[in-house]
């Protein structure tokens, strides 16, 4: 008998030895039941690309969108949930071959194991851990809360919501229904000494289906971190609080659902 041979492609993920996840015919990219909330507001753009790798542009007049989402139904996960918040950004990838206006991951934290090491490893896209409540809703307003190691991170609320006309999310459909999203998949090296092991920007794409939008005053809040309080995250959450906020534009909330997987439209390495 041989030992496991070391898989020269496929999506083999860690502990790899095992071979790939398993698969079911009702498994897909579809997030069947989304409900979001996205509240934008302009920042200082110089402190803002202190934060953006060297290969991507930004505008003098930058729109930060933080984004919840609650999403329920997934098929990958054969029906389970999980909560998410992203920071991002529009930006402009400029390389050797390619140039795309998408919008780029600050950071995205989960509160789920698994989504989390499928979108770094594979994906690029920057996952970490949060405990992240369910969103509260009533009056037209509607709260969540973050927190990690019981020490607050973020407060975002819609207020003042008014539920738009079908045939104006249908329009909204048409038009945003197909995303591209920047992720960035960088490794480091065993040795910090050395070059990272990958260092990659990624183009992912998207398809949203939106069957409710509302528009609304938004806020969020950021708490400031103490190392003790959050010794593997307080970098990330002050130097997004130190964004200022200038202006907020107007905050929507949605429901529908989400296919992060399409199958004709596969992630790719930018050059």
């Amino acid at each position: 008998m041989t030992n496991f041979k070391i898989p020269k492609n496929g999506n083999s993920m860690m502990p790899f030895n095992f071979g790939p996840r398993e698969t079911d015919q009702r498994n897909s990219g579809w997030y069947r039941d989304v409900s979001m909330l996205i509240v934008p507001y302009k920042t200082d753009a110089e402190i803002l690309r202190k934060l953006m790798p060297e290969q991507f542009e930004i505008s003098d007049e930058p729109t930060v969108s933080v984004n919840y989402a609650c999403n329920k139904d997934i098929d990958w996960l054969a029906g389970r949930n999980y909560n998410l918040i992203s920071v991002s950004v529009e930006a402009i990838f400029s390389g050797d071959v390619d140039e795309v206006t998408a919008s780029y991951n600050l950071v995205m934290w989960e509160n789920l194991t698994d989504p989390i090491l499928t979108g770094r490893e594979m994906q690029g896209i920057p996952k970490i851990y949060a405990d992240i409540d369910d969103m509260s809703y009533g009056n037209n307003t509607a709260n969540v809360r973050m927190s990690h190691f019981a020490s607050p991170i973020l407060d975002i609320a819609i207020s003042d919501a008014v539920l738009l006309d079908k045939k104006i999310v249908g329009e909204v459909v048409k038009e945003k229904s197909d995303m591209q999203s920047f992720g960035y998949r960088y490794i480091p090296n065993v040795n910090p000494a050395l070059p990272p092991v990958v260092a990659e920007p990624i183009l992912h794409n998207s398809q949203n289906i939106f069957t409710e939008m509302s528009l609304g005053e938004g806020f969020v809040n950021w708490h400031s971190s103490s190392w003790e309080q959050n010794p593997t995250q307080s970098h990330i959450i002050n130097k997004l609080k130190g964004l200022p906020i200038l202006k907020y534009e107007d905050a929507v909330m949605t429901r529908g659902s989400t296919n992060l997987f399409i199958p004709d439209k596969p992630s790719k390495i930018l050059k």
